[in-house]
C-alpha cells in the first residue's frame, strides 16, 4: 500500500509539496477550501500551476469539508450546493476523487436516500469518483455499518465511480474490533459480497484515542491508541490492497507526522511487492 498524510494547503500547493516530500509521502489528501467555512473559493492561474507541480509529483485526493451534511441535502439546499462547489473545485484542477462523510439524520432511511441523490448529482455534473467514508457511529451519523454504506452504494448504482474509503479508527469506534484479524477478514468479505471486490478504493489509517464501540470520533497516533499496531501491520501488507493508497489523519503535534510515518513504514514487509505507480 502507498502511504501518505492529509496535509494543509493554506500556504500554497508548493509548500504542501515540499512538506509531503520531506515526510516521504506517496499520496496526499487535501481539503480544497477552508473546511470550517461556507465561503466559496476560486482557483487562480497561479494556484493551478502550483497544483500541477504537486499532482505531477504525487497522487492527490480531496476530502469534503466538515460543514456539508449530505444526509440532509434534500432539506437544506446549502448542503448540496456546498458539495457541488467543492466537486467543481476538484474538477477545475484535475483531482479525480472526492471522499465524503455521509452526514447525519434522525431518519436513517431518508438520510441514506439523500446521500445517494447528492452523490448522483456530483457524478452527473463532474468527471469525479466519490468515495463514501464510514462513520464512527456518533449520534445519528450515517455510514456506521456495511448495511448503511451498501444502501447508498446500491442506490447510486454507478459501481465504476462510487466506492469506499475505510477509516480504521471509525470502524473500531463503531464496534468493529479490527484488532482481530478474523473480524477484519469477515468485514472485507461482507463488503465484497455486497458491493463487489473493487469497491474499497482508499484507506484512512488512524489509531483511536477512544475505546471499541465508543461511537466517539477521536483519531490518534499509530500504535499509541486503543487499536495498536496489529491491524495496521496486516492491512498495509495485504496483497489485495497493494495497489491502493492510504493516508494518516493523525493530530498535528510537534514531529508526530515524522514519527507516524516511521512507525507505519516499519510495519511494511519487504516480502510484499509494491507496484511502481
Amino acid at each position: 500500500m502507498r502511504i501518505g498524510f492529509h496535509l494543509p494547503i493554506a500556504k500554497g500547493f508548493d509548500h504542501t509539496l515540499r512538506r509531503a516530500l520531506s515526510l516521504g509521502c506517496e499520496v496526499v489528501q487535501i481539503f480544497v477550501k477552508n473546511p470550517r467555512s461556507w465561503e466559496k473559493k476560486a482557483w487562480t492561474d497561479k494556484d493551478r500551476e502550483a497544483f500541477g507541480r504537486l499532482s505531477g509529483a504525487l497522487p492527490v485526493i480531496a476530502h469534503l469539508s466538515y460543514l456539508p451534511n449530505l444526509a440532509r441535502a434534500d432539506e437544506e439546499a446549502t448542503h448540496l450546493s456546498g458539495l457541488l462547489h467543492e466537486a467543481e473545485l476538484c474538477a477545475d484542477v484535475g483531482i479525480g476523487s472526492l471522499i465524503v462523510h455521509c452526514g447525519s439524520r434522525q431518519d436513517t432511511s431518508k438520510g441514506v436516500d439523500a446521500v445517494a441523490r447528492s452523490v448522483g448529482e456530483v457524478l452527473q455534473r463532474f468527471p469525479l469518483s466519490v468515495l463514501l467514508e464510514n462513520s464512527a457511529g456518533q449520534g445519528k451519523a450515517i455510514g456506521k455499518n456495511v448495511d448503511e454504506l451498501a444502501g447508498i452504494f446500491e442506490a447510486v448504482g454507478d459501481r465504476d465511480r462510487v466506492g469506499f474509503c475505510l477509516d480504521t479508527a471509525h470502524l473500531f469506534e463503531a464496534g468493529y474490533d479490527v484488532r482481530r484479524k478474523p473480524v477484519w477478514k469477515e468485514l472485507m468479505a461482507e463488503i465484497s459480497r455486497r458491493c463487489g471486490p473493487d469497491s474499497i478504493r482508499f484507506f484512512h489509517l488512524n489509531d483511536s484515542q477512544t475505546a471499541l464501540a465508543s461511537a466517539v470520533d477521536r483519531h490518534w497516533h499509530i500504535g499509541k491508541g486503543a487499536i495498536g499496531l496489529g491491524c495496521f501491520r496486516f492491512l498495509v501488507n495485504e496483497k489485495k490492497f497493494a495497489h491502493l493508497r492510504g493516508v494518516m489523519e493523525t493530530p498535528k503535534m510537534g514531529n508526530m507526522d515524522e514519527e507516524n510515518m516511521r512507525v507505519m513504514r516499519s510495519l511494511l514487509s519487504p516480502l510484499v511487492s509494491r507496484p511502481s505507480s
